[in-house]
């Protein structure tokens, strides 16, 4: 239940944050590695879909999966590293960047939406 109401507060913030439609956006690391969409919770490529690849917090390519490279609190690549300067990035299906996704508001490329957006998502990963 805590996690459909993170998930509503969620698209409700980005709806007013975004000029595109947040389920029109795809996450993709500093590497190049693609980690996941805001669309609907059945889609394969949502990060909303516990049971997909970038929903699961076992998953090596999910930003929820507390010990991996992407949803790490230590790791260069993760959002939820404070310390990260390499964070992924928030773009459109033609390559235009919203802004990097990370709590650290330091970091290059992070917006206001975007830092929030990330500490939003750190708390869904929390409460899972």
């Amino acid at each position: 239940m805590k996690r459909k109401i993170l998930f509503v507060a969620l698209m409700l913030f980005a709806t007013l944050c975004f000029a595109e439609s947040l389920s029109q956006l795809r996450i993709v690391a500093d590497d190049g590695t693609f980690l996941g969409t805001f669309e609907s919770e059945y889609s394969s490529n949502s990060i909303y879909n516990r049971y997909g690849t970038y929903g699961s917090k076992y998953n090596s390519s999910s930003i929820f999966n507390k010990y991996g490279t992407y949803g790490s609190d230590y790791s260069q690549y993760s959002p939820f590293s404070q310390y990260s300067y390499n964070a992924p990035w928030l773009m459109d299906g033609y390559g235009n960047i919203y802004g990097r996704l990370s709590v650290n508001r330091y970091a290059s490329g992070v917006t206001r939406t975007t830092y929030n957006l990330a500490l939003q998502l750190k708390s869904m990963r929390d409460s899972m």
